[in-house]
């Protein structure tokens, strides 16, 4: 089944500034959703020196002679070993775990065949606000607490800075359960001040979610019938179908 009819793909960065909220998950599972039912090859950029989504997918960074620095200054591979390629239509630029300071971005995206997905780590920097500027969505997991809006406040206030439009954020509620009456409560208050910047998608709380790159796995090859590969598929769907809905959503403002 194919959703998405473009070969240019999108560039989406996968970011929060707190740590645990389902960050890597969400790049994994979005870029593999993207390769499996799109129609452009996807390209996964482990940009976190944690280097968690290089380890789900089955890969010790610090053994790898080529990586996402490397990549970033366009650097091609001399051994032949680059971009690992994980299934049909699915690579992984694999992370560093040791950057030097001042790691500068000489690629340009806008040449990169497909999609790509950004996992980007949980701290705000020159680097991450360079490439947000480049891509076309930021997309922040997030799980429904009320001090969770306290970090989408100053992710507003950093984009604003860095001249970044607030209309290419959008807001992912991970680990959700519609039982608690605070997730409840959280949801409604984010769609009363962000309207559709805030996905109607929502990945409910799934042990087989945390199992799944304990294999090497995408949910989708570890456990398809769960309600995280359920919630990921509906993810998937929502980013092919609703391109120019996500461009067309209104600006936002800070959370006080």
């Amino acid at each position: 089944m194919i959703f998405y009819p473009k070969e240019t793909g999108m560039k989406i960065m996968i970011f929060n500034q707190k740590g645990g909220v389902g960050k890597t998950t969400t790049a994994l599972n979005l870029g593999a959703g993207l390769a499996r039912w799109g129609s452009a090859p996807v390209t996964l950029v482990d940009l976190d020196p944690q280097t968690h989504l290089s380890a789900a997918m089955g890969f010790r960074a610090e053994t790898l002679t080529w990586n996402v620095s490397d990549w970033l200054t366009g650097s091609e591979p001399t051994d032949g070993h680059g971009a690992k390629r994980i299934a049909d239509q699915l690579c992984l630029v694999p992370g560093d775990c040791n950057p030097k300071p001042g790691r500068k971005m000489e690629r340009n995206l806008d040449d990169s065949t497909g999609h790509l997905v950004i996992d980007a780590p949980p701290t705000w920097n020159d680097e991450v606000a360079a490439l947000m500027t480049v891509c076309d969505y930021v997309l922040t997991p997030m799980e429904p607490e009320f001090l969770s809006m306290q970090g989408i406040s100053r992710l507003l206030q950093q984009m604003k800075t860095a001249g970044i439009p607030w209309s290419r954020l959008r807001l992912l509620l991970c680990r959700y359960d519609k039982r608690l009456a605070v997730h409840r409560e959280v949801r409604d208050l984010l769609t009363e001040r962000f309207g559709d910047h805030l996905l109607s998608v929502v990945i409910r709380n799934n042990v087989r979610l945390a199992e799944a790159p304990g294999y090497g796995q995408s949910i989708f090859d570890y456990a398809a019938d769960s309600a995280g590969a359920e919630d990921y598929f509906a993810l998937v769907a929502n980013t092919l179908l609703a391109d120019d809905a996500w461009l067309g959503a209104g600006e936002v403002s800070p959370v006080c």
